[in-house]
């Protein structure tokens, strides 16, 4: 077969113009699959990328908190091992505690002392926390007498809390020493200003060796400038680190003055145990504040706003959303060309099914290659049926034809039986006119077996009908043979029995000319019939006896 271009051109502009039913059963559950599954995937990893951000951020500020917390505790640390080499150091102590006859031969120890103080107030040097532009200071180093020290009456009346020797007098109305006094075996820790920069300090009670008097309390002090220097190191992105003292107020902070008390602030309130992590509102934005306890007492906070943690939610979700979309749109035009490619042919194939001039064999069906071998092979098969069917067609059709005929030719056979009965009624019409009895009697029996015979074109008819006919032929022979007498006996139950057409008249018309050529018998035999001119069918029995025949 080939290809119609009229046909071919008028399908591909029918199934440009429409898609077909296929097209949207196949494309639109593969297309939600695929949305589906795209939005399942960015969505999925929209929130893994948030996740790790955001942990990534909260890990950051968490080793910001972690660097200067350590920092600050060496701090911390340094400013307590110098205290406690003071405390031990029996070179100190026998400065101390030696006795003098007079006061200035005091002097001479009185300035070893200072000199072993200066030189222990150097070991902040030891460290870089300080920022380059900031003058490094040294830890300050006091040692404030009590009036049972040999040197108390060598040493400066007046309170100065730099490096040096004081008398302790004038430092028992300090708030800190107070509380120094009830902690007699700790040591206390405070912060103040000292007119040019901010201090913190510890405060130890110096006894004596030998008899565990009380000699004095060696006083460490730090400039908060060194703190400021390690924070400085570890920042925080849009947050700040905040060190409290024991009475909530404030060390060291980017946000606070020195010594301001935070005590009234919420937040501060929610500070419950050594160290955690807690959310609340600080003004009218949400912060997350992680803290962490020093043994003295003292808090380090980390202050970090909530949208820090969150600030590239909306990016890496525009940009998964723009991702999918892209996805999308990619696979919707891959899956489009898939569908297409499997449909169009599909299509193309009901529409050359559906046409008029196909289903009528004028036209034979457009042959196209679609590059898939299944479509191609339905295609192929289905030309293959349609030339099938129209070839069956035909056949039938020429049967149907021939079955016309022959029952036109059996309608013909049926009217000139017709025209035959009726010429044989008239001969029987005109013998009776003319009193030829004899004549219409064989007439009438020639009708009966014309009747009889054809049967209107049965091949299967009852017994008894079957014996009608015979009977009427024997009438006739009764005619032609003057001796010939016929026994017909049929059982009632075989009356109906159906037999094929034109069974026994072979049967009646052998047995009666056989028995023309035999002897005829004496007598009718009640045996069953052999040669003596009697024949046996179905239950019924003819005997014939005969000697002439005439004509």
């Amino acid at each position: 077969m080939t290809a119609m271009p009229i046909g071919d051109e008028r399908m591909k502009t029918a199934v440009s113009r429409k898609p077909s039913r296929l097209f949207y059963r196949l494309s639109v559950p593969m297309l939600g699959l695929i949305v589906a599954f795209i939005a399942l995937f960015t969505t999925a990893a929209s929130y893994i990328l948030i996740r790790v951000q955001n942990d990534h951020a909260l890990k950051m500020a968490e080793q910001s908190m972690k660097f200067v917390y350590r920092n600050v505790w060496y701090q911390f640390d340094t400013m307590k091992n110098v205290s406690a080499f003071v405390l031990s150091n029996s070179f100190i102590d026998n400065l101390v505690d030696q006795e003098y006859e007079n006061d200035f031969e005091a002097i001479g120890d009185f300035f070893d002392l200072q000199t072993n103080l200066q030189n222990l107030s150097l070991l902040s040097l030891l460290h870089d926390f300080v920022p380059a532009n900031i003058a490094q200071t040294t830890y300050t180093v006091t040692m404030a007498l009590e009036p049972t020290s040999s040197l108390y009456a060598v040493s400066p009346a007046e309170i100065f809390l730099g490096t040096g020797i004081i008398q302790a007098n004038d430092l028992k109305r300090q708030e800190w020493f107070k509380r120094l006094t009830l902690h007699e075996s700790g040591a206390v820790w405070w912060s103040q200003s000292n007119g040019a920069n901010d201090m913190i300090y510890t405060a130890s009670r110096k006894l004596g060796h030998k008899d565990g008097r009380m000699m004095g309390t060696v006083i460490i002090g730090a400039d908060t400038r060194s703190i400021h220097g390690v924070i400085g190191n570890a920042p925080i992105d849009k947050g700040y680190h905040l060190l409290l003292d024991d009475r909530n107020k404030v060390i060291y902070s980017d946000r606070y003055s020195f010594m301001e008390d935070l005590s009234g602030f919420d937040y501060i309130e929610k500070l419950q145990g050594t160290s955690g992590t807690v959310k609340a509102s600080i003004g009218n934005e949400a912060f997350r504040i992680m803290y962490d306890s020093f043994d003295n007492g003292w808090k380090l906070l980390s202050i970090v706003p909530e949208s820090h943690f969150s600030r590239y939610t909306f990016a890496i979700s525009a940009v998964g959303a723009a991702i999918g979309a892209t996805a999308l749109f990619i696979f919707s035009f891959w899956l489009r060309s898939i569908v297409v490619r499997v449909t169009v042919p599909i299509s193309r194939l009901v529409n050359a099914m559906h046409r008029r001039e196909v289903l009528e064999f004028h036209e034979p069906l457009p042959t196209f290659a679609s590059g898939i071998y299944e479509i191609d092979e339905l295609n192929q098969k289905f030309a293959s049926m349609l030339v099938m069917i129209r070839q069956l067609i035909e056949k039938s059709f020429n049967e149907e034809i021939e079955r016309r005929q022959l029952q036109l030719e059996l309608m013909q056979a049926q009217i000139n039986p017709h025209f035959l009965y009726n010429t044989l009624d008239l001969i029987n019409c005109r013998a009776l006119i003319s009193g030829d009895k004899e004549t219409s009697l064989i007439v009438r029996s020639l009708a009966n077996v014309f009747r009889y015979g054809l049967n209107k074109g049965k091949t299967w008819i009852p017994l008894q009908d079957e014996i009608r006919q015979v009977e009427a032929y024997l009438d006739i022979q009764k005619m032609m043979l003057d001796d010939l007498s016929v026994d017909i006996r049929l059982l009632d139950e075989l009356a109906d029995v159906q037999v094929v057409h034109l069974i026994l008249q072979p049967l009646v018309k052998t047995a009666l000319f056989t028995g023309l050529r035999i002897k005829p018998a004496a007598a009718e035999s009640p045996s069953p019939p052999g040669l003596n001119g009697a024949a046996w069918c179905c239950g019924w029995r003819i005997t014939a006896r005969a000697r002439t025949l005439s004509c």
